[in-house]
């Protein structure tokens, strides 16, 4: 369903009161902050010291990766599927979040 042309015939008033609109604003760069460096000190809390002091860096730059795919890589009709959103980084420390403390790192 759309707007009328190209074949498409219009909503009824009829129909379209079955529906609700439901709309948010994007989150601020302090609040996504907050949110995923609160997430990531929940989960590394036993960790070494050295591990800790990362995650404002790991925050930082995975916010700023985020924001410069969304300004790069904006959908257009042959490439609908670069809509980017919050999910994208939750996977992201979700996979961080999948770390094991007791799993060692060889020095090279």
């Amino acid at each position: 369903m759309g707007p009328p042309g190209g074949g498409r015939e219009p909503l009824t008033q009829r129909l379209q009161r079955h529906y609700n609109i439901i709309t948010y604003t994007d989150l601020g760069p302090e609040s996504i902050t907050m949110i995923f460096e609160k997430i990531l000190y929940a989960f590394i809390g036993g960790f070494s010291t050295e591990v800790k002091n990362v995650i404002q860096h790991l925050v930082a730059s995975t916010q700023k990766v985020f924001v410069g795919i969304q300004e790069k890589l904006k959908p257009t009709p042959s490439k609908m599927h670069y809509t980017f959103n919050l999910r994208d980084i939750s996977k992201i420390f979700q996979g961080v979040c999948s770390a094991d403390q007791k799993a060692t790192v060889q020095k090279v």
